[in-house]
């Protein structure tokens, strides 16, 4: 059986080596401001609404565990 690496050290691009300084970077404005609020305030309905179904799971199996452990 042999091994491959699982990371390849050969890079045909020499640009993808190329450093780049913090003092030359610019981060792409590829979204508005509105854009990102809406976003996270979506990640955060979706995150509320999986910890209350979690919630609610957890509420419905506590009866069950409890006639389990009576019998």
């Amino acid at each position: 059986m042999s091994h491959e690496p699982l990371v390849s050290d050969s890079h045909e691009d020499d640009d993808f080596l190329e450093a780049v300084n913090d003092e030359e970077y610019v981060r792409p404005r590829t979204s508005s401001r509105a854009d990102t609020l809406r976003a996270r305030r979506r990640v955060e309905a979706l995150l509320e609404e999986r910890r209350l179904q979690r919630a609610i799971e957890d509420d419905w199996m506590l009866p069950d565990d409890e006639e389990e452990e009576e019998e």
